[in-house]
């Protein structure tokens, strides 16, 4: 039996900001989507790796399990995503997620096999648009999709030729059906296409059916048969291409815990939030009661100042009128002159003094 390669999960030896971006081979153009998200992840010793995701929820994304394993097989600490439909270019350290909740069975992800039950929950950090609803397909849904060998799309950040030596910014989408071929892992099945291909980078991507009224996510892309040297698939004894996906069905209960997960992050924003706003209440009325007590301390100074000029008027009117009684009494009061006549001379009082006749006013 031909291996099934991983793969799907480029290898880089990059830093965040500066990861090469890939696309479907022989897909349309993708851009823009509001349900495929750019992934990067810590593998460790330098080393980064690249995948798809599908944003569920503003909070949620599902991805492939073996997309946030480390080289040893275990759960990274460091696992980026960028935001639906953007460049892989555009991921930023802030873009990290805050919890994974990966199935239990899991138990491949080393060695770039695939493996059952391939599939894992992401919790963002910072929530996304998510314009249109998607659903998660149940498992009697999944029953009927593949007995009708239902029309699928894939989207994806993969490689966009089997070189790989083209570097493509943004994501890219092939169609195609579901197989009724079953698959040799648990909880999985094959995608089949007469044209489209997955590649290198192309895992954690939806597997989608679309209708005019209802997008359902089927599944996550995971794998594709090819040779160990190449980028994409390998086109398959019946002239189609083959693509793995894991079946979401089963799983609603992993997109529940991260969903958890997601309200426990908004409870603990909207608490951070709630102590801000009762420290800013408190400072606002602290403030205001500083306010208050400077208005009161102000009425108080107006106050008293007014009753200052009050009793300023009043002295300025008993002074006028003090002054007024002086005057009036100086007029009243007697006055006394010198006369003389000759060598003679003669003082004289008087309310109003006047020389005796012959005697002159002594200058």
């Amino acid at each position: 039996m031909k291996k099934i390669f991983i793969g799907l999960s480029a290898l880089l030896l990059s830093i965040i900001g500066v990861i090469p971006t890939h696309a479907v081979e022989l897909g349309e153009d993708a851009t823009g989507s509001g349900f495929v998200v750019p992934i990067t992840w810590e593998l460790g010793n330098g080393k980064w790796g690249a995948c798809s995701g599908t944003l569920i929820a503003p909070l949620i994304v599902a991805t492939a399990g073996h997309c946030v394993l480390d080289a040893n097989g275990l759960l990274t600490r460091n696992v980026y995503v960028g935001v639906a439909g953007t460049s892989q270019d555009s991921i930023l350290r802030s873009d990290k997620i805050t919890s994974i909740q990966i199935t239990s069975t899991f138990q491949s992800g080393v060695g770039g096999l695939v493996g059952d039950d391939d599939l894992a929950f992401l919790t963002l950090g910072t929530p996304q648009i998510l314009r249109t609803p998607i659903i998660l397909a149940s498992e009697k849904q999944i029953t009927e999709f593949k007995s009708k060998n239902i029309a699928l799309r894939a989207i994806g950040y993969g490689d966009y030729s089997n070189s790989g030596f083209e570097k493509v910014t943004y994501p890219k989408y092939f169609d195609g059906t579901f197989s009724s071929a079953n698959s040799i892992y648990t909880n999985s099945a094959y995608m089949v296409s007469k044209n489209g291909k997955s590649c290198t980078g192309d895992s954690g991507g939806p597997i989608l059916n679309i209708t005019a009224t209802q997008v359902t996510l089927v599944g996550i892309l995971t794998g594709t048969p090819r040779g160990e040297n190449d980028k994409c698939g390998q086109k398959q004894s019946d002239g189609n291409y083959s693509t793995t996906f894991t079946l979401v069905g089963r799983y609603a209960n992993l997109a529940f815990l991260a969903a958890s997960d997601a309200m426990n992050i908004q409870e603990q924003m909207v608490s951070a939030v709630k102590i801000q706003l009762a420290e800013r209440d408190s400072q606002v009325t602290k403030v205001n009661t500083t306010l208050n007590e400077l208005r009161n301390q102000l009425e108080t100074t107006k106050s008293a100042l007014s009753s200052a000029n009050q009793s300023l008027d009043n002295m300025q009117l008993q002074l006028d009128s003090a002054n007024a009684t002086i005057l009036a009494l100086n007029k009243k009061l007697p006055q006394t002159i010198l006369c003389i006549k000759g060598k003679l001379t003669q003082k004289v009082t008087a309310v109003t003094p006047k020389c005796p006749k012959g005697y002159l006013l002594k200058g």
